[in-house]
């Protein structure tokens, strides 16, 4: 396995001066998150990023955001979803960039004001249409599942992502926390197989069952054995991200706390 950070856990403000506390810290890579107002929309800052990573010895794992919370890719209304899609495009030229090889896309909300079924066509079209860019640059097109009320079983997981590949690569970016809630992590890894093309790993702790539950691994009640049994019978040989907070206090001391958990939790 190779180990990488997003940029949920990095201790500094401005994003380049995170690269050598990464690199220090043991990881192999480093995973940015695509902001409404950050740095990744400038070439010019993302050129010298790619040089800063570069002579750091770290990869980019994939590219990541929480736009699409906003600019749903599921919307009814047509200006969101196209802004939606602008941000995976935007993501595809970073992917590509970077050499990442990979975007995590949230395909759809699912709320009062959206049928399920409308959320599945509508985010079916959407996540085909990137992928058909995403072919043109070789970077895979990867759904999350996250709490969105949508896709909320492995094999209706997996289904979505086979349908949407016929436009271009498209695969699963499977988070271990994030089933906790509701499923066995392992149980769905063995249900997803190949499809997962990237893994984020945080903890979860069912007695508080709300958002309130996720923690850093060990913290929980993952059962990380069965997942590690579970990677290895798929297959599963690639990235692990670590996708947590830093510390409030000393931030600088979670990643390479967490980088020796993640060490022995899958080495």
């Amino acid at each position: 396995m190779r180990f990488a950070l997003n940029q949920m856990g990095f201790p500094e403000q401005r994003l380049e001066a995170n690269v050598d506390l990464v690199a220090a810290a043991g990881y192999d890579g480093i995973e940015p998150n695509l902001t409404a107002d950050g740095p990744l929309w400038d070439d010019e800052t993302v050129d010298e990023l790619v040089d800063r990573i570069d002579a750091s010895g770290l990869e980019v794992p994939a590219v990541s955001t929480t736009l699409h919370w906003e600019r749903q890719l599921s919307s009814a209304d047509e200006e969101t979803r196209a802004a939606g899609i602008e941000a995976g495009e935007r993501m595809i030229t970073l992917a590509d960039a970077f050499d990442a090889g990979a975007v995590l896309v949230v395909p759809a909300i699912v709320d009062e004001e959206t049928r399920y079924d409308d959320a599945y066509d509508r985010a079916l079209e959407s996540v085909r249409q990137l992928a058909s860019v995403g072919a043109e640059h070789d970077v895979t097109v990867c759904v999350e599942n996250v709490w969105n009320d949508f896709l909320l079983s492995p094999l209706e997981f997996a289904e979505f992502v086979d349908e949407a590949s016929s436009a271009g690569p498209v695969g699963a970016y499977f988070d271990v926390g994030n089933v906790r809630r509701f499923g066995r992590p392992e149980q769905w890894i063995r249900i997803l197989g190949d499809r997962i093309e990237r893994v984020h790993v945080k903890d979860y702790q069912t007695d508080i069952d709300t958002i309130d539950g996720f923690t850093y691994p060990l913290e929980g009640d993952v059962d990380w054995g069965a997942v590690g049994d579970a990677l290895a019978d798929v297959g599963y040989d690639d990235w692990v991200t670590a996708e947590v907070p830093p510390y409030r206090t000393a931030p600088e001391r979670m990643p390479p706390r967490v980088r020796g958990d993640l060490e022995h939790l899958f080495s």
